[in-house]
């Protein structure tokens, strides 16, 4: 049995690379010269609230979208070249690409798990990815992976499913989370 840090994940400085965990999930990016933004479709206030915090203390100067009548709104980060390399590794050309080996950090999970986590009924954690994957199984693959990674093993599920998601079913895959974030 291994002791869980409770104390790790108060410890951690929000950093820019920490976006790479929502470019894994539902995030977009632009890139123009040599400044980038990345902006994320939220789902509820309380997702926007706890993203706009961890932006602003990257030093990343967000800002959010009115909400629609479903409480959904887009919380995006300042146009800034302190972006420009995590939106490049995560580029081909025009198109948002899992990076080769990519192994996603502590930072990059807590973020995925915020902007596109949810804990089912039954206990099962599912991670929301680009409804894009649907049909790109390589980009699904390489997301599969690089949770792998880090021990997290986890099943695609499709629309037809409730998805696009990764699936977390095993209690192991969810206390490997845990300990990541």
């Amino acid at each position: 049995m291994t002791q869980l840090s409770f104390f790790a994940a108060d410890d951690h400085v929000p950093d820019p690379s920490d976006l790479e965990g929502a470019l894994a999930a539902r995030g977009q990016s632009t890139l123009a010269g040599e400044v980038a933004q990345v902006s994320v479709a939220l789902d509820a206030a309380w997702r926007a609230d706890a993203f706009e915090a961890i932006l602003a203390q990257a030093g990343l100067d967000p800002s959010r979208s009115e909400p629609d009548p479903d409480g959904r709104c887009t919380v995006s980060t300042a146009r800034t070249s302190v972006l420009t390399p995590v939106v490049r590794r995560w580029r081909r050309g025009a198109v948002t690409a899992v990076p080769e080996g990519w192994t996603p950090s502590a930072g990059a999970l807590r973020i995925w798990v915020l902007t596109a986590g949810h804990v089912a009924d039954t206990g099962v954690v599912e991670l929301g990815i680009d409804a894009g994957l649907e049909h790109h199984a390589p980009r699904r693959d390489a997301l599969r992976a690089a949770l792998e990674r880090v021990g997290i093993r986890t099943t695609y599920v499709g629309s037809k499913g409730g998805g696009p998601l990764l699936r977390l079913g095993t209690a192991r895959a969810r206390a490997r989370l845990a300990q990541n974030i």
